[in-house]
């Protein structure tokens, strides 16, 4: 007796030490080398996309020289689903990118900055003002208003995310999504990207995987969805009986009550 109880409770102390090693997050993340842990964690320049607010600022030792592309507008112009548009929004030129990736820039006109990074679409707008326009080579700057973010399925608080740094790794938005559900899949988180050409990018992320730090999906992009899949125990109690298949159980149930009756009466 006394050995059945040992190891029952061995088995129970292994299920739990199971059951913590599925809920860790980046286990083990202190044994990695600290030349590793010196690495960089890649943080990708943000993609423009159709839909993206863009505030975009052109700066200069001489303000009044740049100072009409950084017209206010009065209100939106535009706001057709294929028409470039801008609004205003705290004394700067805000601009909303159309479904084809085109803004409307003051004195320059149309310019199409789908699918170009952040710093790219900064070279290229001050490659269409200098020296056409100014003396001296201005600077560019594009922040991405409406940068967010959706996370959802096992989590505590899940919903859609504004980040107004335009900087959130997948850890700090588990995190604002009041981290994960316990019934929530670590080891195989989705996440669904959207990029600048419109097609779309799947991955799976690891949290439990100490070396997600240097993952290329680590920090996360506009846009960027993340799913937690329940585990299979969620998955079981999720499971509802069919209701065909639950008035045919109830049929059969009758029928054999019937039969065991008949068969009763006839002995």
């Amino acid at each position: 007796m006394r050995n059945l109880t040992l190891v029952a409770i061995l088995a129970i102390f292994l299920m739990s030490c199971g059951e913590t090693k599925r809920v860790t997050y980046l286990q083990e993340v202190e044994s990695l080398p600290v030349e590793v842990l010196q690495q960089k964690s890649l943080l990708a320049d943000p993609r423009i996309v159709p839909g993206d607010l863009l505030s975009i600022t052109v700066g200069s030792d001489n303000p009044e020289s740049v100072s009409i592309f950084n017209k206010i507008s009065t209100g939106v112009t535009g706001g057709t689903d294929n028409s470039a548009s801008s609004v205003t929004t705290s004394g700067s030129s805000t601009y909303l990118v159309d479904n084809k990736g085109i803004i409307d820039f003051p004195i320059i006109g149309k310019l199409n900055i789908g699918g170009m990074t952040r710093t790219e679409a900064e070279e290229f707008i001050k490659s269409k003002i200098y020296p056409q326009y100014v003396k001296k080579e201005p600077t560019v700057t594009i922040r991405v208003e409406n940068f967010k973010i959706a996370v959802l399925g096992e989590v505590k608080s899940p919903s859609i995310y504004s980040v107004p740094n335009e900087r959130v790794s997948v850890l700090e938005a588990v995190a604002m999504a009041g981290d994960l559900q316990l019934t929530g899949r670590r080891d195989n988180v989705l996440l669904i990207r959207f990029k600048g050409d419109g097609s779309k990018e799947v991955a799976r992320i690891n949290l439990n995987d100490p070396n997600l730090l240097f993952s290329p999906y680590f920090y996360l992009q506009q846009n960027d969805i993340l799913y937690v899949e329940p585990n299979k125990s969620k998955a079981r109690t999720a499971y509802t009986v069919p209701p065909m298949l639950t008035f045919g159980l109830s049929i059969l149930s009758t029928l054999l009550g019937i039969v065991n009756i008949i068969v009763s009466l006839t002995r």
